[in-house]
């Protein structure tokens, strides 16, 4: 390989792996991951940087996630191989009679990559990057999915702007006019248009959602995941969850983004096995309060040192994230 192709390989590489940051960080926002977040874990497991904190509860205690992070992971792994191994094949091929030419040739090169990552900051042009990378992996995505995803646009406080991808119409919508549904009163939310078949629609009165749909919704975001994300939709839903090793999740009330839980616990929590709620840090890592733990139909005393054991009912007050992160999945 001579060494001007050595450094056109290693631009291709980094290309891709810019791209391939778009694109897990996508698929982390799909699951329901802030923008800055999906960013955060893409940069970590394609770099293969690692991070030890709370943070990675985010992404190991949910399956999805797990699954995504993995191919991460293994990408990651695979593209140091063949970027060191590029590094080494390009200084093995320097030509020290061209010494000059041919670092004259590094340095253009890779001044003209640092030009064209300048070029992907301007906003116009980062903005139709970002959109393209985004329609090729939500419609890839979309053929893979087996439940309703739901993706962060923009957060506004407790409210938040997301595209909602419908796998499954949920019960309180099936088959009904938009008109005829109490959703605006019971949950807050407010769907501002969907796609279907490639083509844009507004919602009117008599519209009706099928599978497949994608709804861009507004609304307070602890709501919108209440709604559309058929795993947990508390009081409303809860007799979906039929799996015995599954926590049942029953949002009692929302506060905005908080909410208050009633959990039973069918498995315990990783984070929480064989630990105190002190030990376990679950208030530091994810600004879970435990309002009281029932075991056996009777309240415990809670104290610093209880240990959850399986069985044990829990009402909790936090981040609807933070809750369906620590409690609401079930082993794979």
């Amino acid at each position: 390989m001579s060494f001007t192709s050595s450094i056109i390989i290693i631009i291709s590489v980094i290309i891709i792996y810019y791209v391939l940051i778009k694109f897990f960080t996508i698929l982390f926002r799909i699951t329901g991951l802030p923008e800055e977040k999906a960013g955060f874990q893409s940069v970590s497991l394609l770099t293969n940087a690692g991070y030890t904190t709370g943070e990675s509860e985010i992404v190991v205690s949910e399956k999805t996630r797990r699954r995504i992070a993995t191919a991460a992971m293994l990408t990651g792994y695979f593209f140091s191989v063949v970027i060191v191994s590029l590094f080494i094949n390009l200084f093995l091929n320097i030509d020290f009679t061209k010494l000059d030419t041919q670092l004259i040739l590094l340095f253009t090169t890779f001044g003209g990559m640092v030009a064209f990552f300048l070029f992907l900051r301007i906003p116009v042009v980062r903005r139709s990057l970002n959109k393209t990378i985004d329609g090729i992996t939500v419609r890839a995505f979309k053929r893979a999915a087996r439940e309703n995803y739901i993706s962060v646009l923009d957060t506004y406080g407790d409210d938040a702007v997301v595209n909602i991808f419908l796998y499954k119409v949920p019960e309180f919508l099936e088959g009904k006019r938009i008109a005829d549904t109490d959703m605006r009163k019971k949950y807050n939310v407010n769907i501002l248009m969907y796609t279907r078949n490639g083509h844009n629609h507004y919602v009117v009165a008599d519209t009706m959602f099928s599978a497949k749909d994608t709804l861009i919704a507004f609304g307070p975001l602890a709501s919108i995941r209440d709604a559309f994300l058929l795993k947990e939709h508390g009081t409303r839903q809860a007799s979906r969850i039929i799996d015995s090793n599954a926590n049942v999740i029953t949002i009692m009330s929302n506060f905005g983004y908080q909410v208050l839980a009633d959990i039973m616990l069918h498995r315990v929590p990783p984070m929480l096995a064989d630990k105190s709620l002190l030990e376990s840090k679950i208030k530091d890592y994810f600004s879970i309060n435990i309002m009281m733990v029932s075991r056996k139909d009777k309240p415990l005393n809670l104290t610093k040192d209880t240990v959850i054991e399986k069985g044990d009912r829990v009402i909790a007050f936090g981040p609807y994230e933070g809750i369906h992160t620590v409690f609401g999945e079930s082993p794979s």
